[in-house]
C-alpha cells in the first residue's frame, strides 16, 4: 500500500486519508451508475416498466431499507421481471 494511504487513531481504528479517500468514493459511484445503467438496460425489454419507472422504484427502495443492500437489488429484480412492482 502506499505510504500515507492509512493512518491510524488513538482508539486503533484506521482511518483512509486523501486523496485515497474521494478517489474511492468516485470508484463507488461510478461503478454503481454503470450497474444501474446495465440493469436497466437487461430489465427493460423483459419487464412491463419504463427505464424511469425502474429508476424511480430502485431509489425509492434503496432510501428506505437499511437492511442489505444487495437483498433489496435481488427483490427488486426479480419483481420487475414478474411485474410485481
Amino acid at each position: 500500500m502506499a505510504d500515507g494511504m492509512w493512518t491510524m487513531n488513538e482508539q486503533g481504528e484506521f482511518h483512509l486519508e486523501e486523496p485515497y479517500r474521494t478517489w474511492l468514493q468516485e470508484a463507488k459511484e461510478a461503478a454503481t451508475r454503470g450497474w444501474h445503467a446495465a440493469l436497466v438496460e437487461y430489465l427493460v425489454p423483459r419487464c412491463p416498466y419504463t427505464a424511469q419507472e425502474l429508476t424511480d422504484e430502485l431509489v425509492r427502495r434503496n432510501e428506505e431499507r437499511e437492511d442489505g443492500k444487495v437483498i433489496v437489488f435481488e427483490e427488486f429484480i426479480l419483481e420487475a421481471l414478474s411485474g410485481d412492482l
